[in-house]
């Protein structure tokens, strides 16, 4: 089982573009609960953005997995 540095090591990549586009859809869906949280906006408005920060989840999530893999350590054959 690797350790947690390892397995942060893996996700922690500021030299790669999918890492920054991870970090910032991420950011972006924050965003968008917190303004729906503060603003109280009409129901169909808030169903948009709460669609839009779902996405935005699954977006980052799918690059969270991506990187995950692509950094995996090579196994012994």
């Amino acid at each position: 089982m690797p350790s947690p540095s390892e397995t942060l090591r893996r996700l922690w990549q500021p030299h790669r573009g999918l890492f920054w586009l991870m970090v910032g859809l991420q950011l972006l869906s924050s965003c968008i609960a917190l303004f729906v949280q503060l603003t109280d906006p009409p129901d169909a408005l808030r169903l948009v953005l709460g669609l839009m920060a779902l996405t935005d989840s699954l977006l980052a999530w799918w690059l969270t997995v991506r990187l995950w893999r692509e950094s995996a350590p090579a196994t012994p054959s």
